[in-house]
């Protein structure tokens, strides 16, 4: 029996400003020191991180139908960690906005997302060096196969996002592709499937596979009957339903909190304006 995981997840950076992470990226080369120079001197950290982006597509499509990122799922593995990317990002204007976390997960959740039928069809491997100093965080992005680093300017407000860009003269120069769209787009006309990049990426893949399913062990293990495959399957949908309501009453939480202080500044205004 075929079965298909949905996650709906009501993020909406309209509705919850304070969810929102704005972002803008470009390939445009841009030096360490000039970076440095649109940050706090006084409060900026750099660090580096190395991570691998695997893309599930959605069971049930063809698998010779061409490849497009709205049919996958990203899985994103860092220092040890699994996160799925929990919403899509919007797309407005220059800027990419998208939630400003993404949604951990367990290595067994990922193994069962496998055994249900989701096929690992991609992959993009990247170093990241991070510069932040609390109010932006700058990220410069080596793409394995592909020659130029990308930047992305990231933060919750899109005013000093946008100043940041123009100092580091970025204008004109921004993309709102993801990285998957950008790595299909380098591939040959013909290649541009799920079998053509699954043919020069197989080797690797089956590693990230293997990996996964190794990591989530307990989930394979079982796996030998029937009876405890049901049990197991069901744990992990459980397992994410629990997840995405803690994050449904955070985001909840935050709404809430957000209106009580736009009702507080609202009321404060009347007040100031009936004294006057």
């Amino acid at each position: 029996m075929l079965m298909l995981l949905k996650i709906q997840n009501d993020f909406d950076p309209v509705l919850s400003p304070e969810s929102s992470l704005f972002v803008l990226k470009s390939k445009k080369q841009v030096s360490c020191q000039d970076i440095l120079k649109v940050l706090d001197a006084s409060k900026v950290c750099s660090s580096v991180q190395n991570f691998t982006d695997v893309y599930l597509r959605l069971p049930g499509i063809p698998s010779n139908a061409q490849l497009t990122e709205g049919e996958c799922i990203r899985v994103r593995i860092c220092e040890g960690r699994f996160a799925l990317l929990i919403r899509e990002p919007i797309r407005e204007g220059n800027f990419i906005i998208q939630p400003k976390v993404d949604f951990d997960i367990s290595a067994s959740t990922v193994a069962g997302l496998l055994k249900l039928g989701y096929q690992a069809v991609a992959y993009i491997e990247a170093s990241a060096v991070i510069y932040q100093d609390g109010k932006i965080l700058i990220e410069v992005d080596h793409l394995q196969g592909v020659s130029t680093p990308y930047l992305q300017i990231k933060g919750t407000n899109k005013e000093i996002v946008t100043s940041a860009g123009s100092a580091l003269c970025l204008d004109g120069s921004y993309t709102t592709k993801s990285y998957l769209q950008i790595i299909l787009e380098s591939l040959p006309a013909d290649g541009n499937v799920s079998i053509g990049i699954h043919n020069q990426q197989a080797a690797r893949l089956q590693e990230l596979v293997e990996f996964i399913q190794s990591q989530g062990g307990s989930f394979n293990s079982d796996l030998s009957s029937p009876i405890r495959e049901t049990s197991s399957t069901d744990s992990v949908i459980d397992d994410m339903q629990s997840r995405i309501r803690k994050l449904e009453r955070w985001n909840t939480i935050n709404m809430v909190l957000w209106t009580i202080l736009l009702s507080a500044l609202v009321g404060y205004s009347l007040y100031q304006k009936k004294r006057h």
